[in-house]
């Protein structure tokens, strides 16, 4: 009983990370004959693709890849019991595996995004007013700076305080703390020294 259970366990985590590893930006990108791990910051999310390509391929890309996060935790969240039943550290695991996948995907040499969309997706599975309430502030703080990055570093301490504030488990908010600590603070690291030194790409700064 127990081996098939942990067959079926890693079944789930294989497809998880096969799916979510999908670099639509990436094959987005080849199409308009651009490899964006080769430009701007080589990532392969929607920033990159709004900075190489253009703004309606941003979106489509923005979309699919926050669709890799909310579905899988979605659906293991409310038809599945790995977010209860199972160690923490396992149910953390899945949780985080999106996030992994986007930003390491085996299709490209484990390059990829930095994971700011995959995470807003997940968020959205979890509480889908907290996705709200962080997309809501995350687009304020872009349309005001013109500095997408600078979105994602501001909301990202809040995730775990608003998992917290509508009483999810506490496995969701030790995700949300992960989380933050992944994507703002290891992911975007570049882009925090580019704020500090006055450098960070603006579409505001490129438009005057």
């Amino acid at each position: 009983m127990f081996e098939s259970e942990f067959f079926i366990l890693v079944i789930i985590m294989l497809g998880v990370y096969f799916i979510a590893a999908i670099p639509f930006g990436y094959y987005l990108g080849l199409a308009f004959g651009v490899d964006l791990t080769k430009c701007g910051s080589g990532s392969t999310g929607a920033t990159n693709v709004l900075r190489n390509i253009g703004k309606w391929q941003a979106v489509v890309v923005l979309i699919l890849d926050a669709l890799k996060g909310f579905v899988p935790v979605f659906y293991l969240k409310h038809y599945t019991n790995y977010f209860h039943d199972l160690n923490i550290f396992v149910g953390l695991f899945l949780l985080f595996l999106p996030l992994l996948a986007h930003s390491m995907s085996i299709y490209i040499g484990f390059k990829g995004g930095k994971s700011s969309a995959t995470g807003l997706g997940i968020l959205f599975a979890i509480n889908w007013i907290a996705g709200l309430i962080i997309i809501s502030i995350w687009a304020f703080t872009v349309t005001v700076s013109g500095i997408s990055s600078l979105g994602s570093i501001v909301v990202g301490p809040l995730v775990p305080i608003l998992i917290w504030a509508f009483k999810e488990d506490i496995i969701f908010i030790l995700f949300g703390i992960v989380a933050f600590v992944f994507v703002v603070l290891v992911k975007h690291r570049s882009n925090i020294a580019r704020l500090l030194k006055g450098e960070e790409y603006s579409f505001k700064a490129k438009k005057d």
